[in-house]
């Protein structure tokens, strides 16, 4: 109705209100397949990160898509020339715009914004699984409902006062052993080929060398709890260098949206200790806006696909491959070694194997074995996701063989961003039984956000500081299992660094009491879970919260 006031055009009108309603509802629906998470409205602040990834697509699904857009501008072109009788008065086009601008405006905030009236509807299944929230209750309403809680307020009980006086005290930073740290965050990479379902027996393992490394010694292993499920790359990351956990923002939009100027992170910390840090990810400067949030995270230098790499002699599967990223890594790792005294520490988010993987590498021979009947679709689907884990893990092996014949200290730090997001929704972890489910058990659930870390030292990083020893001050959580706003503190609790930053210590102190969970799962060292917090561990969570809301929005100054 809006728009016919603004044009006077019913048909075309009527045409624009369908089309975008069918265009919400099919997003909506590819993004809970892919993703299982409904369309939200900070996603239209992504459309050229949507666009980046829909070009990608296998070429029929590509065709069918430009040929869906055609069909629409036709449509509307059509709809405007059969529109063009006599329009309406334009003081009743006038009057009929602010009528239902005003009824709309107040549908929103009586109704839409309304906290208490959209839980009192009925959800079916797991209230906390989002999806169902929107199953239940319509995509409209939901995502109208969303747009109003989206608004970043202080918590309850904040108090500015109380962290200006945590962050303002004196600290005395000590750091004996600092070896050079390369951290490398694997796109959707996991663990889903260890499963009794599938056989590489007579294959290649896609993890042979980071189970290899996991074993040995002189590692650190477990897995992270993410904050999202096949997407939200940069929200791992931003949990992971600010000891932040995104989760407790309870806004969709990605963490980096609220860095617009110094913010206290590892690679800050690590450069006031004498490091020289670097970000390499050979993806578009603009995606997540890492251009600008990468300087301001304390990073002196970053390496973007637009300086850096070509992706027309490096790419594979439409994106920069895997090898080219560690050609990138090494390179400046061995640069760095051969002309400066200071230690290094290089962060790098790979891109290789981005979904969707339908097709993603071209046709490719069989790589595992399987008694579980499926389809020539999802054979060809789980061989194109393997095909990346396994070039991945080369890689990590690459890299290893690398340190180890160094004579320098290096640690490696390596860890998946999130599960992937098949074409065909959850029925890859139906199938093949994995313990994944939205609207399972806690276990089950919690499951879904999983992928493994490894945190591993050279035999000359070794000498310096053993992590067996280390490790065992940290008290890690039998499971292994701990949340990814506590990685970049375990790293520098494993080196023996203290002093790093008053939340980084007090992040190593909470991991302690609440190693792993969600917003409504908690699981404490033990490895008990709880659908319920202690008194103890919703103290961890306010602080936690309190923490980050203080570093995004009030804190002023950086020691």
């Amino acid at each position: 109705m809006l728009v016919y006031f603004i044009s006077g055009r019913a048909a075309y009108s009527a045409t624009w209100g369908a089309a975008v309603f069918l265009l919400l509802s099919f997003v909506d629906k590819m993004k809970i397949t892919m993703r299982q998470e409904p369309l939200l409205p900070s996603d239209l602040t992504l459309v050229k990160e949507v666009w980046a990834i829909v070009k990608n697509f296998p070429r029929p699904q590509l065709i069918l898509v430009s040929l869906s857009f055609m069909a629409l501008i036709v449509l509307l072109a059509s709809a405007f020339y059969l529109s063009k009788g006599e329009k309406p008065l334009w003081k009743f086009r006038i009057i009929g715009f602010l009528v239902f601008l005003m009824i709309g405006y107040g549908a929103n905030a009586l109704l839409y914004a309304n906290v208490n009236l959209y839980n009192r509807y009925p959800v079916m299944g797991n209230p906390y699984f989002q999806v169902n929230q929107y199953n239940s209750k319509g995509l409209i309403y939901s995502f109208c409902h969303q747009f109003n809680i989206t608004r970043i307020t202080s918590p309850q009980g904040y108090n500015k006062a109380f962290f200006d006086e945590l962050e303002g005290a004196e600290t005395v930073t000590t750091a004996n052993n600092k070896p050079h740290i390369i951290m490398i965050m694997g796109e959707a990479f996991s663990d889903l080929s260890d499963n009794p379902n599938l056989d590489f027996s007579n294959y290649q393992d896609p993890l042979e060398n980071f189970k290899e490394m996991a074993s040995s010694k002189n590692a650190v292993s477990g897995k992270i709890v993410v904050p999202g499920f096949g997407g939200g790359t940069s929200n791992t990351e931003y949990d992971v260098l600010t000891a932040c956990p995104t989760r407790f923002l309870n806004n969709p939009l990605p963490s980096y949206n609220f860095i617009h100027q110094p913010f206290d992170a590892l690679p800050r910390r690590l450069a006031q200790m004498g490091y020289e840090t670097q970000a390499i990810h050979p993806g578009y400067q603009w995606f997540y806006n890492r251009k600008n949030v990468y300087p301001n995270l304390g990073f002196e230098n970053s390496y973007f696909l637009e300086t850096s790499f070509d992706l027309a002699t490096q790419g594979i599967g439409g994106y920069v491959s895997d090898k080219a990223a560690m050609d990138s890594i090494i390179k400046n790792l061995d640069n760095h070694i051969k002309t400066k005294d200071t230690p290094l520490f290089s962060f790098t988010v790979t891109i290789q194997n981005h979904g969707p993987y339908d097709g993603h590498y071209g046709t490719l021979p069989k790589s595992f074995d399987t008694d579980i009947p499926l389809t020539d679709t999802q054979k060809d689907l789980l061989t194109q996701y393997f095909k990346g884990i396994r070039d991945a893990d080369h890689e990590l092996g690459r890299l290893r063989d690398y340190a180890q014949e160094s004579t320098e200290p290096i640690v490696i730090v390596y860890f998946g961003d999130h599960l992937p997001g098949f074409s065909n929704g959850m029925d890859f972890f139906d199938l093949l039984n994995y313990q994944i489910d939205p609207n399972g058990t806690l276990e089950e659930r919690l499951a879904l956000y999983e992928t493994p870390f490894l945190i591993w030292q050279n035999d000359a990083s070794k000498k310096e500081s053993q992590f067996n020893e280390t490790a065992e001050k940290a008290k890690l959580p039998a499971s292994g299992v701990i949340n990814a706003h506590y990685l970049g503190a375990l790293l520098t609790q494993l080196l023996d660094m203290k002093g790093v930053s008053p939340l980084f210590d007090y992040a190593n102190e909470a991991r302690q009491v609440l190693p792993a969970g969600t917003n409504n799962i908690f699981v404490d060292s033990k490895g008990s879970f709880s659908d319920i917090a202690t008194k103890e561990q919703l103290d961890v969570i306010h602080r936690l919260r309190d923490w980050q809301y203080y570093k995004l929005f009030d804190q002023t100054t950086l020691k």
